[in-house]
């Protein structure tokens, strides 16, 4: 099977958790509907594309900084001193706010659909914009990016295989294997009605420290990792 996989590095990142307000959480590692953002971004889509990722990733460790958030805010009554962006009836607005930012991290990022979205994404992926995961400061550097050759590997008592790097697994997969971790409700994609954003949801377990000791999964042998993909297509892992 061919995928295409993207190495990457992120000196800091902030990979905002919803409904984190006055301090901006952060994820471990890029969730689903970021990387799909850059996805479609990069090909210049103007419909959704089905695809999967698989997403990993090691971070040196996470910073915490306090920060002027300035935005445009809406109107509020209680407050008589307000400057006003005239036209758009919104309030200019700023307040100190703490930042959780991942630091020093590196990414491996495999990405499963049509492969000519794939080698669009390649071709464009210095065109279209500056490379960035999370916010718009949150500059990607671009170690290997390629179509590659995955293969199946099947992992027993006798041979085992290490996770020593960050990962999104199934609920279903850390389940079987009983692997703990920190579980997630993460935005998947979403369905625009109305100018407004519906987001379907996908549940993951992300763990960095464990042992996969049993089933069948898909295995990048270059960097010797398992890969677990996520999303439109129905790729089964354990036969």
């Amino acid at each position: 099977m061919r995928v295409l996989r993207i190495k990457a590095y992120q000196l800091l990142a902030n990979y905002r958790k919803p409904m984190s307000y006055n301090f901006w959480d952060t994820y471990p590692l890029p969730p689903f509907s970021t990387v799909k953002g850059w996805f479609h971004r990069a090909v210049g889509a103007d419909n959704y594309i089905p695809n999967s990722i698989c997403i990993q990733g090691k971070l040196n460790s996470v910073v915490y900084d306090l920060q002027t958030l300035v935005k445009f805010d809406r109107l509020r009554k209680e407050k008589e001193k307000q400057i006003i962006l005239e036209g758009f009836n919104k309030a200019f607005s700023h307040s100190p706010t703490f930042i959780a930012s991942v630091f020093d991290v590196y990414l491996n990022i495999y990405l499963l659909s049509d492969e000519s979205y794939l080698e669009r994404f390649i071709e464009n992926i210095f065109k279209k914009e500056y490379p960035y995961l999370g916010r718009y400061e949150d500059l990607v550097r671009i170690d290997h990016i390629d179509l590659i050759e995955v293969e199946k590997r099947t992992f027993s008592m006798f041979e085992e295989h290490k996770i020593d790097y960050g990962i999104y697994l199934k609920v279903a997969t850390a389940n079987r294997l009983n692997i703990e971790g920190i579980h997630y409700r993460m935005a998947f994609k979403y369905e625009l009605i109305n100018d407004v954003r519906y987001f379907s949801k996908v549940d993951v377990v992300y763990t960095d420290n464990s042992i996969i000791n049993s089933g069948e999964f898909w295995f990048d042998p270059e960097e010797k990792r398992i890969l677990e993909f996520i999303g439109d297509y129905d790729i089964r892992q354990d036969i």
